[in-house]
C-alpha cells in the first residue's frame, strides 16, 4: 500500500477492532457493485460494534477523509462507490437485536430473507419485497428506501420505519424518531447535535414549504433527491425519514426498529394478456380501482423468453400476447380474494383489448410462480452470448400511473432514435418503470451513448409528471440530473445536506452534487487499456468449450446472489462460512477482470496473494447452476490457481492432498502402519506442521487390499459381453477403491440384483479432481487420460459409466472437458451417470422393482455440492424413501463445509465446520439415527466429532432389497472411533 494508505492503516489499527482491508487485492472486491462504475477506494473498513463506527468517524472527521456506507453492495446506481473509506456494514453488523410482536430491532448488515425467516414461525415479516432479497440488507434498503413490486399494499421501508439510531458527521451518536417541531431559537450551549440539526432542517423546510408542494413530482413513488416533503407532517419534523433514502449521504444508521406485517393467508393472481404494450399500459389505472397488492407489466420478450423455457409459461401465456399484466390480490379471507380476482377478470374482459381469456390463480405456488416471472427469466438474458448486455442506465424512472402509456411510447421513441434495442417491465401500480438497454460496454460508441442516451429518457419522464428515480437511488448514474428534476428546490437539498454534513465527509457527490458530466466517469474497466497487456493478454489455461473464459468474467453483473445465506441455496459455501465480501464468487470473478483489465497490477497473475484469494473457493461447481449469469467461477479460480503453479510448483500442503491416490493406495498396502500413524497424537501433529494436514480432521480406517484388487479375484474386471442385461462399467474411484471396500461391493452387489451386466474396468486410477482443484492441472490431465483410455473403450462396447462417488461423475462429466478436447471425453461424459440416478431410471422403466425389506430408523439425508452440480436431482433420496418404514429427512441446510480435500487442511478446519454446522447441528439431534450422504469426504464430515453413522444410500438401498445382511448391524451399532480420538 501507499505511504498515505500506510499512515490511515496505522492509525486506525489502535482505534478500531474491526478489520482494516488497504492492500490492493483486500480493497478490489469494494471498487464495484452491481452498477456500471468501478472506484478503487483508499480503503475498507469493516466495524464490528457501534464504537468502532463512532471512532472511525471521529478520526476521518478529523483527517477530512470521506466515509462510503455499503450493505451488500447490490446497487445498481454506484451509489455505495466512492475514493474514500469504504464501510462494509455486512460483515458484523447483522444481528437481530430484538423481536416484538409487531416490529424488530436490526443492525444495518441483517440480510432481509434472513430477517424474514426468523419472522415467519411468528406469522410476520417486512412489508417491502425488493428484488434480490437474498442478499439485500436492511441498511442498503433504508439508504435507497427500497420498495418491491408489492409497494402498492405496502409501500417502501420508509413506510415502516420506527426509528433509527444513528451516527452523525461529527461522531456523535443519536436516536432519531417524529418529534415536535423544533423551535426557532438560537443555538444554546446544550444543545445536542441532532437537534442542532433538526432546527436548521426544520426552519429550512418551514420556509421551503410552498415551494416543494409546488415542485414535487406527481408519480407515487420518488427517490431522487432527500425525501423533504415526508419528512414533514402536522406539527412534527421526522429526521428519521430523511435519513431514509439519503443513500449514507446524511447519517451513518447503527440500529433500525421496523414495523412488521402479518403474512396473509391468501393469495390470488391474474395475467391479463394483451395485443399491444399501450393497451397494457392504458389498464392500469382501471386494475387499480380492486386495490392489489401488486400490478407488473411485462413486454413481449419477458412473455416471449418465458414461454420458451418453461412448458408451464407457455400454456399460461398466449403466443397473441405482446404485453402482459399480471395482478396480485392478498388478504385474510380466501374467498374475499377469489372474488376480487374474478371481479377483475371479469371487468377486464368486458373492458376489452385482451388476446386470450384471463388467466386466474389461487394456490401460492402458482401465484409466485406468475410474480416471479421477470426473475424466472432473468438468466435467460444474462447468459446471452455476445457483447450487449441490460445496462442498469435508467431503469428506475417512475411516472403517475395514469401517464405510463404516455411515457412507454416516449420512451419506444427514444429507443428507436438511438438505434438500441431494450427489455421493459414495470411496477405498473406505481408507475415505475425498470428499463434496460442492450449496449456493449467494451465499445466507446456505447459508451459515448450512456449520458445522451440516459438524459433523453429523463426528459421523457420529466415531460410526463415523473421522476429520475423510484426506489433504485440517484447515486453516480442520476445524480447528474437532480437538478434537472427540481431546479431551485435542488440548493434545498443541498442546505440540508449542510445541516447534517457541513464538511462533505459522508458519501460526497451523490444526491448533491457539481459534475454535470457524473454519469460518464469511472465506468468498469472491461478491456485492457495498458498496450502491453492487450498484446500478451492473460494466457489461458483450461478449455472453454461453451462460452470463452472472457465471455464468463463479463458475464459477472456483481448482482451479488452468491452472497446468499438462503438454506436452500448453495452459493457459497465459503462466503457463509466468512461472511467476507472477498469470498463471494462476485469478487474472486472480478479479481481477474480486475487484473486482465489492468486497473489492479497485472503483475499479481500467478503471485501469492491472488493465489491466496483464488483458495477461497472450494470448487463445489455450483455457480454454474446458482449464478443467474451462469458464470463458472469455479473454473476460473482453477486458472488462477494453475497460473501459480507453473510458475511457482505445489506447497507441500497442496502436493499431499492433490496425490491422496498415491498415499490411498499405499495405506490400503500398509494398513496397520497407516492407521498407526494416524491413530497417533505426535505423528499427527508432525504432520500438521509438516504438510498442513489437521491433526483435528478425523480420517477413515483403512483396509488390506483395494476393491480393485478384490474384484479381480472375484472375476468382475473381466467384461462379459455375452451375459444379458444393460452394460455397466463401474469406475470406483479412491475411497470406495481404499477405504471402504463394502460401498464398492454394495455397488456391484445391487447392480447384479437389477439385472446390470456389470464389470469393473482394470486399470482406471482416481479421479484427478483433488490435483485439479490444486491447481495441478498436468497431474490432473494425467489422470484423466489414462481413465478415459480405459473408460472409453468400455462405453465403444455399449457400457455406461456408473460412479458412486458424485466427484468422481462431476469429474468425468464436466471438468474432463475443461481439462482436454480429446474426443474421448466427450464420449465418456456423455455416457457417465450417478449410480443413483442409474437405478432410478431403471425403476422409473420397469426394469426394477423398488425395495421391499423394511428398514426401521430414522435418516438425516445430505445432498452432495458435487451431486447437485450434476443437476440430476436427488436419485439417493428418493430411493432410501422407497424403503419400507424407513423415515427420511432431507437436511437442506447447505454445504458439509468440508470440500474435498479443503477440510482436510489445517488452516480450513474450523471454516469448513463453520460452513457446514447447518448441517451437523440437525445430524446431532436425538430425533435421527444416522445420517446418508453420497459423497465420501461429506460423510466424514458429517462423522467429525458426531457418535452417529452416516452411510451411502446404496447401502441401505441394498438393506432394502436383502442384499448384505451384515450392514444391517451398522444401524444400530456406534460409529468407531476412526484412527483419532
Amino acid at each position: 500500500m501507499d505511504d498515505q494508505r500506510a499512515q490511515i492503516y496505522d492509525d486506525l489499527r489502535g482505534l478500531i477492532a474491526g478489520e482494516l482491508l488497504f492492500e490492493p487485492l483486500e480493497r478490489a472486491p469494494y471498487a464495484f457493485d452491481a452498477s456500471l462504475y468501478e472506484i478503487d477506494p483508499l480503503g475498507v473498513v469493516a466495524p464490528r460494534t457501534e464504537a468502532d463506527l463512532v471512532a472511525l468517524v471521529k478520526y476521518a472527521a478529523s483527517n477530512s477523509i470521506p466515509l462510503h456506507a455499503r450493505g451488500a453492495g447490490t446497487g445498481v446506481a454506484g451509489e455505495s462507490l466512492g475514493p474514500g473509506l469504504v464501510i462494509d456494514f455486512s460483515r458484523h453488523l447483522r444481528r437481530v437485536i430484538a423481536i416484538r410482536p409487531d416490529s424488530v430491532c436490526v443492525q444495518p448488515g441483517v440480510v432481509l430473507d434472513s430477517l424474514n425467516a426468523q419472522l415467519a414461525p411468528l406469522g410476520r415479516k417486512l412489508g417491502p419485497d425488493p428484488s434480490g432479497s437474498e442478499s439485500a440488507t436492511i441498511g442498503g434498503m433504508i439508504g435507497i428506501d427500497s420498495s418491491g413490486a408489492r409497494s402498492l399494499a405496502y409501500g417502501s421501508i420508509a413506510d415502516h420505519v420506527r426509528g433509527l439510531r444513528v451516527v452523525f458527521a461529527n461522531g456523535e451518536v443519536a436516536d432519531l424518531a417524529p418529534s415536535p417541531w423544533p423551535p426557532d431559537h438560537m443555538e444554546s450551549e446544550s444543545e445536542t447535535y441532532a437537534e442542532l440539526v433538526g432546527r436548521k432542517v426544520g426552519t429550512l423546510l418551514h420556509y421551503h414549504a410552498e415551494n416543494i408542494a409546488r415542485r414535487w413530482p406527481r408519480s407515487v413513488r420518488n427517490r431522487a433527491g432527500y425525501a423533504i416533503q415526508a419528512s414533514l407532517s402536522a406539527g412534527q419534523l421526522d429526521l428519521a425519514r430523511l435519513v431514509v433514502g439519503s443513500e449514507g449521504t446524511l447519517a451513518l444508521v447503527t440500529e433500525a426498529t421496523l414495523s412488521t406485517v402479518a403474512i396473509p393467508a391468501a393469495q390470488g393472481a391474474i395475467l391479463l394478456p394483451f395485443g399491444r404494450l399501450a393497451d397494457a399500459a392504458d389498464a392500469v389505472v382501471d386494475c387499480l380501482e380492486d386495490s392489489p397488492s401488486a400490478c407488473e407489466l411485462h413486454d413481449w420478450r419477458t412473455l416471449s423468453l418465458a414461454r420458451d423455457l418453461s412448458p408451464i409459461y407457455r400454456a399460461w401465456i398466449p403466443e397473441a400476447a405482446e404485453a402482459a399484466l399480471v395482478i396480485e390480490f392478498e388478504g385474510d379471507q380466501p374467498g374475499l380474494v377469489a372474488r376480487r380476482v374474478q371481479s377483475l377478470a371479469s371487468r377486464m374482459e368486458r373492458r376489452g383489448g385482451l388476446v386470450a381469456d384471463p388467466l386466474t390463480v389461487s394456490r401460492k405456488q402458482d401465484c409466485e410462480r406468475l410474480m416471479g416471472l421477470r426473475k424466472f427469466i432473468e438468466p435467460a438474458l444474462l447468459k446471452a452470448r455476445g457483447p450487449a448486455r441490460e445496462v442498469p442506465l435508467f431503469d428506475d424512472v417512475a411516472v403517475p400511473p395514469e401517464a405510463l402509456a404516455d411515457f412507454l411510447a416516449r420512451l419506444q421513441a427514444v429507443l428507436k432514435e438511438f438505434g438500441v434495442a431494450g427489455t421493459i417491465e414495470a411496477h405498473a401500480g406505481c408507475g415505475q418503470i425498470h428499463a434496460r438497454p442492450f449496449l456493449d460496454l467494451t465499445s466507446a460508441e456505447d459508451r459515448a451513448r450512456l449520458e445522451p442516451l440516459a438524459s433523453a429518457v429523463t426528459e421523457a419522464a420529466l415531460a410526463c409528471g415523473g421522476t429520475i428515480s423510484g426506489e433504485h437511488a440517484s447515486g453516480l448514474v442520476r445524480t447528474q440530473f437532480i437538478r434537472r428534476q427540481y431546479g431551485e428546490l435542488a440548493s434545498v437539498f443541498r442546505e440540508v445536506k449542510n445541516a447534517f454534513d457541513p464538511h462533505n465527509l459522508l458519501n460526497p457527490g451523490k444526491v448533491v452534487g457539481d459534475d454535470p458530466h457524473l454519469l460518464s466517469h469511472d465506468l468498469k474497466r472491461l478491456t485492457p487499456t495498458d498496450p502491453a497487456l492487450v498484446l500478451n493478454p492473460l494466457p489461458v489455461l483450461l478449455s472453454w468449450p461453451d462460452r470463452s473464459r472472457d465471455e464468463h468474467v463479463s458475464a459477472c453483473n456483481a448482482c451479488g446472489a452468491c452472497r446468499t445465506q438462503e438454506p436452500s441455496l448453495r452459493m457459497c459455501p465459503s462466503f457463509r462460512a466468512s461472511n467476507a465480501e472477498a469470498a463471494s464468487p462476485r469478487a474472486q470473478v472480478n479479481l481477474l477482470r480486475q487484473v486482465a483489465s489492468g486497473m489492479l497490477d497485472p503483475k499479481l497473475w500467478a503471485g501469492e496473494e491472488l493465489k491466496a484469494n483464488a483458495d477461497l473457493c472450494v470448487h463445489c461447481g455450483l455457480c454454474r447452476q446458482e449464478c443467474p449469469a451462469g458464470v463458472d467461477v469455479s473454473s476460473l479460480m482453477m486458472e488462477a490457481k494453475a497460473a501459480y503453479v507453473a510458475d511457482h510448483g505445489l506447497t507441500p500442503d497442496a502436493w499431499i492432498l492433490s496425490r491422496i491416490d498415491i498415499w490411498s493406495r499405499w495405506a490400503s498396502r500398509l494398513p496397520v502402519l497407516f492407521n498407526g500413524l494416524m491413530g497417533s497424537r505426535a505423528a499427527r501433529w508432525v504432520l500438521e506442521r509438516a504438510v498442513g494436514l489437521s491433526r483435528l480432521r478425523r480420517l477413515p480406517q483403512a483396509h488390506r487390499g483395494s476393491f480393485l484388487r478384490r474384484a479381480e479375484r472375484a472375476g468382475w474386471t473381466r467384461p462379459d459381453p455375452h451375459a444379458p442385461g444393460p452394460r455397466v462399467a463401474y469406475f470406483v474411484d479412491i475411497m470406495a477403491n481404499h477405504f471402504d471396500q463394502d460401498l464398492a461391493e454394495t455397488v456391484v452387489n445391487v447392480l447384479r440384483h437389477a439385472g446390470v451386466n456389470v464389470y469393473v474396468p482394470k486399470g482406471q486410477r482416481g479421479c484427478g479432481m483433488p490435483a485439479l482443484v490444486a491447481g495441478d492441472l498436468d497431474r490432473a490431465r494425467e489422470l484423466l487420460l489414462a481413465n478415459l483410455r480405459v473408460l472409453s473403450n468400455a462405453v465403444r462396447d455399449g457400457y455406461t459409466i456408473v460412479c458412486s462417488e458424485p466427484t468422481a461423475a462431476l469429474m468425468l462429466k464436466q471438468e474432463a472437458l475443461r481439462l482436454t478436447d480429446d474426443l474421448d471425453a466427450a464420449l465418456v461424459a456423455a455416457n457417465t451417470v450417478d449410480v443413483g440416478d442409474y437405478l432410478a431410471g431403471l425403476i422409473n422403466r420397469g426394469h426394477l422393482r423398488g425395495p421391499e425389506f423394511p428398514i426401521r430408523a430414522r435418516v438425516g439425508y445430505h445432498q452432495p455440492c458435487h451431486l447437485r452440480a450434476l443437476n440430476v436431482g436427488t436419485p439417493g433420496l428418493d430411493l432410501i424413501r422407497s424403503i419400507p418404514e424407513i423415515e427420511v429427512e432431507f437436511i437442506d441446510r447447505g454445504c458439509s463445509g468440508i470440500a474435498g480435500t479443503y477440510g482436510l487442511s489445517r488452516r480450513n478446519f474450523r471454516s469448513s465446520l463453520r460452513a457446514g454446522r447447518g448441517l451437523r447441528s440437525r445430524l446431532q439431534d436425538a430425533d435421527l439415527d444416522l445420517g446418508a450422504t453420497e459423497c465420501s469426504t461429506c460423510r466424514m464430515q458429517m462423522e467429525q466429532n458426531i457418535p452417529k453413522r452416516t452411510l451411502h444410500p446404496m447401502k441401505l438401498i441394498s438393506l432394502g432389497y436383502g442384499l448384505n445382511p451384515h450392514l444391517r448391524a451398522m444401524l444400530k451399532e456406534p460409529k468407531p472411533k476412526g484412527v483419532i480420538s
